[in-house]
Parts: structure tokens; C-alpha cells; sequence
């Protein structure tokens, strides 16, 4: 007896940007982005729509392989026509991040919220701080695969 046969699984295209450069394009199976209402899950033949994304971590698929992770700052997400475009400000695949550097970054943010500033460098140190910990997140659980 054979296994039932589902079909091939649709894909759709990816345009994927961040403000130095091409980070991705391509055919995508699955793409989830953190955005203010929490993860935003997309599939092939996804309705129109523009999505705000905030930092963390952007979760997707390549035909045929393991799903993938990557960090990403703010941005967008447009959806038109089947076709997904986003534009991040950085975007950082788990090998591409340094963990002792992510750390020390995080260290030294989470050292100048403690010190008694302006709340401007508060809310700069919390970004610094925010970013740096969803960096390694991403490297971490890349590891942990």
C-alpha cells in the first residue's frame, strides 16, 4: 500500500531587503514575522495586506528544507498578488551573528538602563538592549537544532 499523496506544497515569491542590500530572493514555502499584534504567519495565496514588523525573530521555509530563523529590526511586509516583499532595516541569519559580541552588547545596554540618565539614552540603551538579546535568541536556537 502507498502513502497517500498530497501534492506538492505552493510556494510563493520573496523579495526580502534589508537597508544594505538583497538579503533574499526567491520561493518560499511558509514566512512568519513578529509583528505588534504577535507572529504573523504566511502561506502561498495569502490575501493583500501590509504588515508592520518589529523586532525578533522571522521564522521560514525553503522548499524542502528545515524551517529557518532570522533576526530582524523594524519594518514592513507587503502581500500583493501573492507576492511578498519586505523591508527591514537588518536582517542576520544565526551564522552570521556573533554571540560573545551579542552578549557584551547586551551587558553593556542593560548597564547604561541601570545608571541614572536622560530617558532618551534609556530608550537607546533599551533598543540596544532588545536588539542584542533577539540576536541571540536566534543564534541559540540555531545551536539548539
Amino acid at each position: 500500500m502507498s502513502e497517500p499523496s498530497y501534492g506538492k506544497v505552493k510556494t510563493m515569491h520573496l523579495d526580502f531587503y534589508k537597508a544594505d542590500g538583497v538579503f533574499y530572493e526567491g520561493e518560499i514555502e511558509y514566512l512568519s514575522v513578529p509583528s505588534i499584534d504577535g507572529e504573523y504567519g504566511v502561506l502561498a495565496d495569502h490575501e493583500n495586506v501590509v504588515v508592520a514588523i518589529v523586532p525578533g525573530i522571522l521564522h521560514y521555509r525553503h522548499p524542502g528544507e528545515e524551517i529557518g530563523y532570522v533576526a530582524v529590526s523594524d519594518g514592513m511586509m507587503r502581500i500583493e498578488d501573492g507576492k511578498v516583499l519586505i523591508l527591514v532595516e537588518s536582517a542576520e541569519r544565526p551564522e552570521e551573528i556573533d554571540e560573545h559580541r551579542a552578549q557584551r552588547e547586551a551587558d553593556e545596554a542593560m548597564e547604561a538602563m541601570l545608571q541614572k540618565k536622560s530617558i532618551e539614552e534609556y530608550y537607546l540603551a533599551e533598543a540596544i538592549m532588545y536588539r542584542a538579546t533577539n540576536r541571540l535568541r536566534v543564534k541559540r536556537r540555531r545551536s539548539d537544532n
